[in-house]
C-alpha cells in the first residue's frame, strides 16, 4: 500500500507548500467535473488524495503518521534480522549434526578432533543472537508479536493487585506498574469504564508503543478519543488501525462515525459504503448510512437505508426514529413548495444515485 506521500508524489521531508502544490495537481488529475465524468476508481483515488492531503497538512496528524511509518520500517527491519538469525541457527544445527556423523563413522576423526591443536568447526561454537528488544514474559510475548487481539480481563494470577510489601527500611512499596502490552490494555479498559478517559488513552498509548500491530489497540484509543471529543485524532487511529486490518467492516463504521462528527459526510458515506458491501446484513450500518444521507438532505436515500435496517431489524428503535424525521422533512419541504429534484450533484461516495445522468451528456447534446 502507498504511504501518503507517496500518493502525493512527495518527499516525507517536503514542506507544506509543496505539499499544497502536490495536492492541487493531484486533485485536478482525478476530479470527475474536470475528467468530463468519473468512475469509481478515479472517484475512490481522489478520496484518497484528499485523506493524504489532510493529513500531511496537520503538522500534528503529520508527527503521528510519521512515527508510524517510522515503527512499520523498524518492524520490517526486525523482521529481515529475525530472518537471518533462523537462518544462521538452522545452519549451525545442521552443521553440528553433520558433525557427528562424521564422528560416529570415522573413529579416526574423533580421535583428530580430540587434539587440543585441532582446529575445530566454527558451527560447534554458538554465538551469541543480539536482541533489539526487552525481553517480555512467555504470554505477552506471543500476543504482542503476532498482533492477536489482546485479552480485556487479566489472567488468574494478575486479577488481583499485588499487596504492598513492607521494605528492609521500614518505607512501603507500591505495587509494579504494567510492564507489557497486555498489562496496559486491562489497565486501560478498566480505567475507560471507571470514566478515567484521559488514564485510559496514556495506557493505551504505552500498549501501542509496544504493540504496534495490533489494530484493536488504535480502535480503543479511538474511542475513548471520541468520548473526550477529539474526532480528527480518533478518525486518524481509525485509519493505522484501517491499514493493519482493511477488511474489517466494524472499523471502517466506526471512522464513518468520527468522520460524521467533523463534519465530513462524503468521506463518511464512502467507508459506510464499503461497510454495508462487506457486512450487508447489518441492519445499524444502513440506519447510520442513511442518518448521513439524511444531513446532507437526500430524503429519499435515507428513507430506502431506514427502510432496509427495518427490514432487517424491525425493532431497531434508532432507525424507527430517524425515518419518521426524514418523512416530516420530506413533508415540510413539500408543502413548502421546496420539492424541485435539482439538488447538488451526486455525490462522489462509490453508491451514485441510480436517476444520476452521466456528466458528458449535457455535452454532447450540444454538439
Amino acid at each position: 500500500m502507498k504511504t501518503h506521500y507517496e500518493v502525493l508524489g512527495v518527499s516525507p521531508r517536503a514542506d507544506l507548500g509543496t505539499i499544497k502544490r502536490a495536492f492541487r495537481q493531484a486533485a485536478k488529475a482525478h476530479h470527475p467535473d474536470l475528467r468530463g465524468g468519473g468512475d469509481a476508481a478515479s472517484e475512490h483515488q481522489l478520496k484518497i488524495i484528499i485523506l493524504a492531503y489532510k493529513i500531511l497538512s496537520d503538522p500534528g496528524l503529520r508527527a503521528d503518521y510519521d512515527d508510524d511509518l517510522a515503527s512499520e520500517r523498524a518492524r520490517i527491519r526486525r523482521e529481515r534480522w529475525d530472518a537471518v538469525l533462523q537462518f544462521i541457527a538452522a545452519t549451525t544445527v545442521l552443521s553440528a549434526i553433520l558433525i557427528g556423523i562424521e564422528i560416529l563413522l570415522f573413529p579416526s576423526l574423533a580421535d583428530w578432533t580430540s587434539r587440543p591443536e585441532a582446529t575445530r568447526s566454527v558451527a560447534l561454537q554458538p554465538s551469541p543472537q543480539p536482541r533489539s528488544e526487552p525481553l517480555l514474559d512467555a504470554a505477552s510475548a506471543a500476543q504482542d508479536a503476532t498482533g492477536a487481539v489482546l485479552p480485556a480481563s487479566p489472567p488468574v494470577a494478575a486479577s488481583s493487585p499485588a499487596p504492598a510489601t513492607e521494605a528492609t527500611s521500614g518505607e512501603r512499596v507500591l505495587p509494579a506498574s504494567p510492564t507489557t502490552a497486555a498489562g496496559f490494555v486491562r489497565r486501560g479498559l478498566e480505567r475507560s469504564q471507571q470514566g478515567d478517559l484521559d488514564g485510559a488513552i496514556a495506557d493505551f498509548d504505552e500498549a501501542i508503543r509496544l504493540a504496534p500491530r495490533n489494530a484493536d489497540l488504535y480502535r480503543y484509543r479511538a474511542r475513548d478519543l471520541g468520548r473526550r471529543g477529539r474526532w480528527d485524532r480518533a478518525a486518524a487511529d481509525y485509519e493505522r488501525a484501517i491499514r493493519l486490518d482493511p477488511n474489517n467492516p466494524a472499523l471502517l463504521h466506526d471512522r464513518a462515525l468520527a468522520l460524521q462528527r467533523t463534519g465530513e459526510l462524503d468521506e463518511a458515506l464512502v467507508d459506510l459504503d464499503r461497510a454495508v458491501r462487506m457486512s450487508f446484513s447489518d441492519a445499524e450500518l444502513y440506519s447510520d448510512r442513511g442518518a448521513v444521507w439524511l444531513a446532507k438532505g437526500r430524503y429519499d436515500r435515507a428513507l430506502a437505508d431506514f427502510n432496509q435496517a427495518l427490514k432487517l431489524n424491525p425493532e431497531l428503535a434508532t432507525a424507527v426514529a430517524r425515518r419518521d424525521d426524514a418523512l416530516a422533512r420530506r413533508r415540510e419541504q413539500q408543502l413548502a413548495g421546496d420539492s424541485d429534484p435539482r439538488q447538488p450533484s451526486p455525490e462522489t461516495t462509490g453508491a451514485l444515485p441510480a436517476d444520476a445522468a452521466p456528466r458528458s451528456a449535457p455535452a454532447a447534446a450540444r454538439r
